[in-house]
């Protein structure tokens, strides 16, 4: 085969950039209003398989390259990367709500810097104002699983990468994952909830790290799979036409399809299955869609992914509270404080951490818009 059919991670690819707006445009634009017509979970589950797969990637590079990973120097990027925003965020926003006549238990403040807003919003709950006015906090429920889960990855991927049970291993979450989601299901949604089960039933699969965990899994097996001696038959299905229609066809049944197990319980698994082979495609497959992720403004838009993804809540929130019954301004404050955030974030937040970061292994590029 002469073309690529998996993106190489040790340059950059433009394209999962392009990835990264997408998703982040259909978390705020379902945010903003339309979510009836866009759905906006599907670019969390995007998200999540872009991590799983690039940080798998880069954990599996090193252990090909010292046969060890450097826990501690892993960690530290991590807390470099993710931290100080979510820390200038939650603190500014937090604040903000609380002056607006809001109330934060001291729980969800440490839940909210220190990854636990998942389940506290679901078993403990984050009031909205007596108006209405959602808490700019709890859209960080997404981060929270994804902290979950590299809490402990890089530990398990060395053992089990030594002994070759990486990609059983991985598959066997995915399934897991899959059986206890359906043993949720019959829990959450086919008896009465009890009366002390929290504010959030509705959403205790959607934002438990427990049953999402197989949303980053599925990025992390085709990034063990490139690693193994399964590489050259995993590029051989993914360079395969038919899968890449089929894998499209998944991706928009799966919007099709509205029954309410579907959607709790089948939904990510198929959804990851099919990313695991349209991302790959898209990325590397000369295609009009490749060329589409690769425009500039895409590209800059999806280097800014975490900073908009972080602000735009806080936005909304802040916009409805100035503006609550005039769609018009609603929607101009909200627009302008997520792209102010965004920048002040990646700005005065970010790009100063990237000369820390690189003291401990991060190949961060201090560009907008790193040419590839």
């Amino acid at each position: 085969m002469t073309a690529r059919t998996l993106p190489d991670i040790s340059r950059h690819v433009p394209a999962l950039d392009g990835m990264r707006a997408g998703a982040v445009l259909l978390v705020i634009l379902s945010h903003f209003g339309l979510d009836n017509i866009i759905p906006g979970g599907f670019g969390v589950t995007v998200f999540f398989w872009i991590s799983g797969f690039l940080i798998t990637t880069q954990l599996t590079n090193e252990l090909e390259q010292t046969q060890r990973i450097d826990y501690l120097r892993f960690y530290q990027r991590r807390v470099l990367r993710l931290m100080p925003a979510a820390i200038v965020y939650t603190t500014i926003a937090g604040v903000t709500f609380v002056l607006a006549g809001g109330a934060i238990t001291p729980g969800g403040w440490l839940a909210a810097y220190f990854y636990g807003v998942n389940y506290y919003d679901l078993f403990i709950g984050y009031p909205p104002l007596a108006s209405g006015v959602e808490n700019p906090l709890t859209h960080l429920w997404s981060l929270a699983v994804e902290e979950h889960y590299y809490i402990i990855w890089p530990l398990a991927l060395a053992t089990l990468y030594r002994h070759r049970w990486a990609v059983r291993a991985v598959l066997a979450v995915c399934v897991i994952v899959l059986l206890w989601r359906v043993q949720m299901f019959q829990s959450c949604f086919t008896a009465p909830p009890e009366p002390s089960a929290g504010p959030m039933v509705c959403y205790r699969i959607y934002k438990g790290t427990d049953t999402r965990l197989d949303s980053i899994a599925w990025g992390a097996l085709v990034a063990v799979l490139a690693a193994s001696s399964w590489r050259a038959q995993l590029e051989r299905l993914l360079g395969s036409n038919l899968l890449r229609g089929l894998s499209m066809m998944v991706v928009l049944l799966s919007f099709l399809l509205r029954g309410t197990e579907f959607r709790e319980v089948w939904r990510y698994s198929l959804q990851g299955i099919a990313l695991s082979v349209a991302i790959p495609m898209a990325c590397c497959a000369a295609t009009p869609l490749r060329r589409l992720l690769e425009m500039p403004v895409l590209v800059l838009i999806g280097r800014l992914s975490y900073s908009l993804y972080l602000w735009h809540w806080g936005a909304l929130c802040f916009a409805t509270w100035m503006a609550p019954d005039d769609l018009a301004a609603k929607v101009m404050w909200a627009t302008g404080v997520t792209v102010g955030g965004a920048l002040f974030s990646y700005y005065g937040v970010e790009r100063p951490m990237i000369a820390f970061r690189r003291r401990v292994g991060s190949q961060a590029s201090a560009g907008l818009v790193p040419a590839a």
